[in-house]
Formats: structure tokens, sequence, C-alpha cells
């Protein structure tokens, strides 16, 4: 009988997260408006929040770390780092990370992050209006922040991508106004909040009609010293996060007041 029980008491540890072990995430260091960037060199955003509320109901930690999304990539891979903050599917990546279950299936995952929208981003001047049928003919050159999944899912589509220089939405706008043409396919609500903003507003407008909608999650490394168990407990507390509906509301109307405060001139 004594046996038996510590048995089982070895299953439970096993399988269960404790406060002594802290969940290693990093995240792409890009501006990535309100869902994961920087904020006076801290993490910030609503991902950011997410995952640390998340990890406080399972009794644990999380350390963030902001940098290249290579770079990130990379080091999960290897095992370093436990996971990445904010990944879509890939088939590719899949075979490096530990996804949920459905995330290759369902376009509404329950241990998604949240859904977001892609959009055409287009010098001011320009008179293409895009649709679903004339993808193929987005004014070149058409650009990605390098290593986004966006860019394979525009070749699919026989789209020409340049994702070589760039290393952030910005810099791909920055790219667009300097060469007046072509376009950049970015996160609307980054689109969204670069519209706004004194440098870049009237210089390039936003397409009406969204290329694609995808799903984030966060994955983890299949060398992290975490369980099956492990990751299938946080993308539990996760998905009990995302389906807090007051919880998920305080997080949008806390980066909405950073966004207009930005606006008004406050901070960059």
């Amino acid at each position: 009988m004594r046996n038996i029980t510590f048995v089982l008491l070895g299953v439970l540890m096993s399988t269960c997260l404790n406060a002594q072990q802290r969940l290693s995430l990093c995240f792409d260091r890009g501006f990535w408006f309100p869902f994961a960037f920087t904020e006076d060199y801290k993490p910030s955003g609503m991902y950011v929040d997410m995952i640390r509320d998340a990890m406080d109901r399972l009794d644990s930690k999380v350390a963030l770390r902001p940098m290249d999304w290579k770079k990130c990539l990379k080091r999960v891979q290897r095992g370093r780092i436990d996971g990445v903050l904010g990944i879509s599917y890939k088939p590719a990546r899949a075979e490096k990370f530990d996804y949920p279950a459905d995330a290759a299936t369902s376009k509404n995952s329950p241990n998604r992050l949240t859904n977001v929208e892609y959009v055409i981003v287009n010098y001011s001047g320009s008179g293409y209006v895009f649709n679903k049928k004339n993808i193929g003919k987005l004014p070149q050159p058409v650009r990605v922040p390098r290593g986004y999944s966006i860019a394979s899912d525009l070749r699919k589509e026989g789209v020409t991508v340049d994702d070589r220089l760039y290393k952030s939405d910005q810099g791909t706008l920055i790219n667009l106004i300097a060469r007046k043409k072509g376009s950049a396919v970015l996160l609307r609500n980054i689109a969204e909040y670069y519209f706004k903003h004194p440098f870049f507003k009237g210089k390039f407008k936003i397409q009406k009609i969204p290329y694609k909608s995808k799903a984030y999650f966060v994955a983890f490394s299949k060398k992290s010293k975490l369980t099956m168990e492990n990751k299938k407990e946080i993308w539990k507390a996760i998905k009990a996060i995302r389906e807090d509906r007051e919880l998920m509301e305080s997080y949008l109307v806390k980066y909405q007041a950073i966004e207009e405060g930005e606006d008004e001139g406050e901070s960059y």
C-alpha cells in the first residue's frame, strides 16, 4: 500500500508545475502592438499579460525574453528556452515545437492566445484595390519581416515576397514610404497603430478586405524539460484566461488607453 502511495505521488509531481519551476519564453522583439512589445525595456502587451496571469493561476512564474525572431526560434528549437509566445502554426514548425493537438485543424483552437488579421498595405498614391481574386497582382515588392510565416502563405498563392531585409513591420512600412511603391503585409492592429502616428499619417493606405486571419499560440520546445502534461496544463490555463471575458476586456481597455495616449503625443 505504501509503495502504491509513493508511485501516485510521483505521478502527481511529474504532471504539475510547481512554484520553483519557472517557465522561459521568448517573443519577437519587433513592435507587435498590442500583443507583445517592450515598454521602458520591459515586456508588455496582451499576450504578456495573458501568460503571466495563466502562470499565476498555476502558482508559477514566467521569464520573458524579447529577441530577434529567428534567434528566438533557434533557441527554443535547441531547448535553451522552453517555448515561444505568439507563434502561428506551420507543419515545418510542428516538427520542432509542440502545439496544442488541434492547432493544425482548427482556426479557432480553444488553446490559442487569440486570432489576428493580416492586411495589405500600399503607398497612399497607389490605385490598387485588393480582393481575394487578385492576390497575384499585389504591387511589387511585397514586403514581410524575415522569418514570418505569412510569407510562406503568400508564396503558396504565387506571390513573390521580399522578406530578406526587414526585421520588423515598422521596417517594411518605412521602406514602402521611402520607395513609394509596392506593398507590405502586416497585422491589422499594427497597421492601424502606425496609420495614426504623425510620421506615417497619410503616407499609406490599409486595404479594407483582410488577407488572412491566423491563430497564435504558445508553442513549446520538444527538448524542453517540461513534460507534455505540463504543456497541456499551461494551454488549459491560457484557455481559461481567454474565456474570461471580463479579464480580456480589461486588457483591451488597458492597451487602448496606451494607444490613445500616444495619439496625443505623449510617447512613441
